[in-house]
């Protein structure tokens, strides 16, 4: 017989809940480059999807903090 000194601890995994919108990528207009000014248009596209691409990554990243040290506050 084997005794017990206290209450079995059991691990539970919990997958924190990372919305929909920050699990897609950030799509970028497709523009013919014909002069300078469409390589500045492209490059302003590529600026303002790289700006919301960090930002998903920021969201994430504070979700994961969360819940890795299950300090959330809602």
């Amino acid at each position: 017989m084997i005794a017990s000194c206290g209450p079995e601890n059991e691990i539970e995994y919990v997958t924190p809940d990372v919305p929909a919108e920050l699990r897609t990528p950030v799509p970028v207009p497709k523009r013919k480059a014909e002069t300078l000014a469409d390589v500045g248009v492209i490059l302003t596209d590529h600026v303002q999807a790289l700006g919301k691409a960090n930002g998903k990554i920021v969201a994430i990243d504070e979700i994961l903090t969360c819940a890795e040290t299950q300090g959330c506050e809602e």
